[in-house]
């Protein structure tokens, strides 16, 4: 018989596999205990929970993986600069995240499937092996081009990750304790994203730029281990679909209509006015079929219904359309800060690679203490929606400050602004997929999971093709009004980064890193926008207690109730 501190029973609605799959999986088996027969309708079969020794094994496996995946979503943000220089590829820079987020966006939607109709952990290696193939190509790229096609394929890695790891949650902590898990996972995904241009500054400096992939290698390689080792979900509900069955269930005539519809965009967005101009035939021609192939999309996705990769049922429930809206916003805006704050102090200040992942310190701490306090504070409170209100509030005020930057700013201000900025963001990480987890039945939660995190990250793609086409086309007319002497703008923006002022006197150089900044400080009113907008979601989530609380709460009141009568008729 198993001791209280190995396991934690706790009842929920979720029917587990049979009983001899249940028993090579002793961490989850259902519990022997008496099911409460007082309201029949609504009896279940219990869950058994992992207890603390295991429960903080499989939190810190959990933690580690999804530190490193969301590590690799910024690391590059310092090294942006040095790469550029290496490869003479300032008009790439974009594409080394867009593309990222292209495939983990476009990816999760085919995840959310098959975690619902595969064993966890077979779905969860496919994934991990993706990611690490996808690091070894990008630390050995010999070019720009190696780069973005290492990025890509790791980029299907990190989707199935993400989805595979926030599916796990209900299985892991019962619904009134998930806020704290999703906390801890949620903190690691913060300080993943903010300590990606530090470490990345760091590596790029002092050993080689190709070390932020690297690394990515023995920290992989070893929190899988832990997961293999430690991780035992039920298998899944319902019976795995044969081949065949798979191919006529899921929408694949969907996924690569979207696929299609993205890459067009991002075409459009990365060679409008930097390659192309905007009214050539090449960007009229790509924006055309974009819209067409988004209109096919979205009738493909009516038509399918329940078999579409976005299910009606799901989409249709208010929290969880409420919560893409914010995630859209929020998180879009976040990546192209986190991007491009390491860009600016290296560009416009002079800093170092390193020098830049130091500066963003105010930012890191600040996001870190807000995700890990946020989990803890939301379980008890019992509400997810005013963390929402909230986070929308401070990163409008901190993205608003951000565009004010000049080449003169003061230390004081811009860590100010960071930390502003970071106590918002750090409430932004996990509170969408919590929203979701919290409205949606056990079996929607992949699907639900994997939409929030598909839109989360689709943003990421999208705004960062479009941060990318406004700060490349900026510089390009700001460089041209600048009159400077001798000054080749194509040379230029065929340069790196940090070349921008090479071979310049002290006030040539002064008034290109003012064209510089001006081109990025008018590029941030986007995320400022973005933050702005945000509030519309955080106030069109319902008001729900957390999923297991409110149960909680009514057992308490009928346990007082007779206690209360009984002093009544006394």
């Amino acid at each position: 018989m198993a001791s209280p501190d190995d396991h934690v029973l706790e009842k929920t609605p979720f029917n587990t596999a049979d009983s001899a799959e249940s028993s090579s999986t002793p961490d989850f088996q259902p519990s022997e205990s008496p099911v409460d027969t007082s309201n029949e309708a609504e009896a279940a079969p219990e869950q058994q929970f992992p207890g603390p020794s295991k429960f903080a094994l499989v939190t810190f496996s959990l933690c580690l993986i999804i530190f490193v995946i969301t590590l690799d979503s910024t690391v590059l943000a310092t090294a942006v600069p040095v790469i550029s220089d290496q490869f003479n590829s300032i008009k790439d820079i974009g594409w080394y995240s867009s593309v990222y987020f292209m495939t983990t966006s476009i990816t999760q939607l085919l995840y959310g499937k098959l975690y619902t109709w595969y064993p966890i952990q077979y779905i969860y290696t496919v994934a991990m092996v993706f990611f690490l193939a996808g690091s070894a190509i990008c630390g050995a790229a010999p070019n720009s081009e190696a780069l973005i096609v290492g990025r890509a394929v790791a980029g299907i890695g990190c989707s199935g990750l993400l989805v595979g790891t926030f599916s796990l949650v209900p299985f892991i902590a019962h619904p009134s304790k998930a806020p704290l898990l999703m906390g801890l996972v949620g903190g690691s995904m913060g300080i993943g994203y903010a300590t990606g241009p530090l470490i990345g500054g760091a590596l790029t400096e002092h050993v080689t730029w190709r070390w932020n992939f690297f690394i990515n290698l023995p920290i992989g390689a070893f929190s899988y281990g832990i997961f293999l080792l430690f991780v035992r979900p039920p298998s899944p509900q319902t019976k795995p679909p044969s081949l065949v069955e798979f191919f006529k269930e899921f929408d694949f005539i969907g996924l690569i209509t979207l696929t299609g519809t993205v890459i067009c965009l991002l075409l459009a967005l990365q060679w409008g006015g930097a390659t192309y101009p905007w009214n050539g035939g090449r960007i009229i021609a790509l924006l055309v079929i974009f819209g067409l192939l988004g209109i096919a999309f979205i009738a493909l996705e009516v038509w399918q219904g329940e078999k579409s990769m976005l299910p009606a049922r799901v989409l249709k429930q208010r929290s969880v359309a409420a919560a893409c809206l914010f995630c859209f916003c929020s998180s879009g805006a976040s990546f192209l800060l986190l991007y491009y704050i390491p860009i600016w102090f290296q560009g416009a200040l002079g800093t170092s690679p390193f020098g830049s992942g130091v500066d963003t310190l105010p930012l890191v701490i600040a996001n870190a203490i807000s995700s890990l306090l946020g989990g803890i504070l939301i379980g008890m409170v019992g509400y997810i929606w005013p963390f929402l209100v909230f986070s929308s509030t401070f990163i409008s005020l901190g993205s608003g400050l951000f565009t004010t930057f000049t080449i003169n700013t003061g230390t004081g201000k811009w860590i100010g602004y960071q930390i502003l900025y970071g106590l918002g963001m750090g409430l932004a990480a996990q509170t969408p997929v919590m929203v979701a987890q919290n409205v949606l039945d056990l079996p929607d939660i992949p699907i639900g999971s994997g939409i929030v995190m598909f839109v989360q990250t689709m943003a990421g793609a999208i705004l960062t093709a479009v941060a990318q086409s406004l700060f490349i086309n900026h510089l390009d007319r700001n460089i041209e009004k600048t009159h400077v002497p001798g000054i080749d703008t194509s040379k230029i923006m065929s340069g790196g980064v940090t070349t921008l002022t090479k071979g310049l006197h002290e006030t040539d150089k002064i008034t290109i890193l003012n064209a510089f900044n001006k081109a990025m400080v008018d590029m941030w009113l986007l995320p400022l926008a973005l933050c702005c907008i945000s509030i519309i979601g955080a106030l069109l989530v319902e008001r729900r207690e957390i999923r297991g609380q409110e149960k909680e709460t009514k057992e308490e009141s009928a346990l007082a109730s007779p206690s209360v009568e009984a002093g009544g008729s006394a």
